[in-house]
C-alpha cells in the first residue's frame, strides 16, 4: 500500500490535497455551527507520500480553532498531543517524522473529552471504517485514552483515492473510522451523512 500511495503523481499530490482538505474544512464548519464555537481539532503533520492536511490545520487555526498535533515520547512510545499554535511550531521529529517543538503545552488528559475531530493517518482504508495504520499501535492507544475518559471525537481519514480497499482486516481492538475523505468526496462509514 506504501508503494501505492507512493505511485500518485507528483504533480497531482498539492491538488488532491487542497480538494480533500477544502471538504475537510466544509465538514469541519459544520461542526463548528453545531457546537457554536471553535472546536479542537487533532491532526498530523504528514511525512513523505501522505496526503498533505498542513493547509487543512492552518485553515482550523485561522478559523479560531485549536489544533493539536502528536509528538512520540521515545523511551515510552506515549502520544503526546502538543498545541500548535502556527506552523513554525513543527520540528524533526522521532524517525524524521515531523512533529510539534517538544516545550509546546501539552493537551491535559483530564481535558481528551473535549476533541472534536481526530484526523488519522494511514495506508489503506476501506468503506466499513476500517484502517491500516503503520504498525505502532499509537492510534490504537490513544484511541484507549480517549475510551477511558469518556471522549468521543470523531476519527477521520483524509486519503488518496488509491488508498481505498475494498475491506481492511481488523482486530477487536482496532477503532474505526467514521468519515473517510479522498479526492472523489465524502463517505460515512457510520451510515450517518
Amino acid at each position: 500500500m506504501e508503494r501505492i500511495r507512493e505511485e500518485v503523481p507528483q504533480s497531482l499530490r498539492p491538488l488532491y490535497s487542497a480538494a480533500v482538505c477544502e471538504l475537510a474544512a466544509s465538514r469541519l464548519d459544520t461542526l463548528r455551527e453545531r457546537k457554536g464555537k471553535p472546536l479542537v481539532v487533532l491532526g498530523y503533520l504528514s511525512f513523505r507520500s501522505e496526503l498533505d492536511v498542513r493547509p487543512l490545520l492552518a485553515e482550523c487555526r485561522r478559523r479560531g480553532d485549536i489544533v493539536l498535533a502528536p509528538r512520540i515520547e521515545k523511551g515510552t512510545r506515549r502520544m503526546r498531543l502538543l498545541e500548535m499554535s502556527d506552523a513554525a511550531d513543527e520540528v524533526p521529529g522521532s524517525w524524521g517524522i515531523p512533529e510539534p517543538k517538544a516545550e509546546l503545552p501539552e493537551w491535559p488528559e483530564e481535558r481528551l473529552g473535549e476533541l472534536d475531530a481526530v484526523l488519522v493517518p494511514g495506508l489503506a482504508f476501506d468503506l466499513k471504517g476500517g484502517r491500516i495504520g503503520y504498525g505502532g499501535g499509537f492510534y490504537d492507544r490513544l484511541a484507549e485514552r480517549f475510551l477511558v475518559a469518556g471522549a468521543a471525537p470523531a476519527y477521520w481519514a483524509l486519503a488518496f483515492d488509491e488508498q481505498i480497499v475494498a475491506e481492511v482486516p481488523m482486530e477487536p481492538h482496532d477503532f474505526r473510522l467514521e468519515l473517510l475523505i479522498v479526492p472523489a468526496g465524502m463517505t460515512s462509514t457510520t451510515g450517518n451523512a
